[in-house]
């Protein structure tokens, strides 16, 4: 990492309002969803879906977007870019990540279509399953991207749910041919495992060509490379530097130079499994951004998660800072 820059992390990815609701596994049968799977779905069917509810909380959301804004509450300079539309949603979100002291460099649309939005349907084992609307997201281009902005950016996040969007994968691939002249470090979460499988071939030619860090969990990793989580993590370390793989309530494992480590979970009480893996990224890489060894990555990663799954929804308050500081 080039030092003298002065966006410690910046984000790209789908700009979501999060609706979170309560539900038991008979409703995810009669909906025909798999547990701890997201799916898109249209504007309308969404909104059907949602008025059989009474009780949900609204917040700010989005996978790269939840990371940048723990980030941002562990005291890094952060920026996201996402695509809005000037709506309700929009302005909301909007008003969120800037009040986190989060640069949006890119302003929302005054048309296409309505911000985007995700349905977080919560089980009582803590698993999440999501349907989303991307509306405005699926806009997002090289149009929306100043390069410029990456010649001040010591690490580029990007989001792995973008690949299912054609502008977006051309926008990643642009980045990170930027990366060697600009002197910054890529990152990118897979997200997703049926996103993995949609999208294999074009996931591994973008990892091919530079990625500093790769996030995945089991499903994903495997999905990505076959074989075991070890098997498919070690293939990882053949193109990446650092890959990282969460393992829920067993921690996490990460593989370096062709060696394996593991790191322990934070024995809690989970209540909703929102945005674990988005707050484990932030974790690690805060420790990272400030030179700690991989092993304190991986477990400020995990502490970050274990805070995230005590609560409903993603988004931590701001005293994660002082906790985490007690684990340097």
């Amino acid at each position: 990492m080039i030092e003298n820059k002065n966006i410690d992390l910046l984000g790209i990815g789908n700009a979501i309002t999060d609706i979170l609701v309560s539900v038991d596994s008979d409703f995810l049968v009669k909906m025909n969803l798999s547990p701890g799977s997201m799916q898109l779905v249209n504007f309308e069917k969404l909104n059907q879906i949602i008025e059989q509810f009474k009780n949900y909380k609204i917040s700010a959301g989005g996978s790269v977007a939840n990371t940048i804004s723990l980030s941002a509450a562990l005291e890094n300079k952060c920026a996201f870019i996402g695509k809005r539309k000037n709506d309700s949603l929009g302005d909301m979100f909007n008003k969120s990540m800037i009040s986190e002291d989060i640069i949006i460099p890119n302003k929302a649309t005054e048309t296409g279509d309505p911000s985007s939005s995700c349905l977080v349907m919560i089980t009582p084992d803590s698993q999440r399953t999501m349907l989303t609307f991307l509306g405005a997201s699926t806009s997002l281009s090289l149009e929306d991207v100043d390069m410029s902005l990456l010649k001040s950016t010591k690490i580029v996040y990007l989001e792995g749910y973008m690949f299912d969007l054609p502008e977006a994968k051309k926008l990643f691939n642009k980045i990170v041919d930027k990366q060697k002249e600009y002197g910054f470090e890529v990152a990118l979460s897979l997200s997703d495992s049926f996103c993995v499988e949609r999208h294999k071939e074009d996931f591994l030619k973008l990892i091919e060509k530079k990625i500093n860090i790769l996030f995945g969990n089991e499903q994903e990793i495997s999905s990505l490379y076959g074989g075991t989580m070890e098997e498919a993590l070690l293939k990882a370390s053949e193109t990446v530097s650092i890959s990282v793989c969460t393992k829920g309530d067993r921690g996490s494992t990460f593989c370096k130079d062709q060696k394996l480590f593991d790191s322990n979970a934070y024995k809690v009480k989970a209540i909703d499994t929102t945005g674990a893996g988005d707050n484990f990224a932030a974790g690690f890489l805060n420790g990272y951004i400030k030179k700690y060894p991989l092993s304190k990555c991986a477990d400020f990663g995990n502490f970050c998660a274990a805070e995230t799954v005590k609560v409903i929804g993603a988004r931590l308050n701001k005293n994660i800072n002082e906790k985490l500081k007690l684990k340097e």
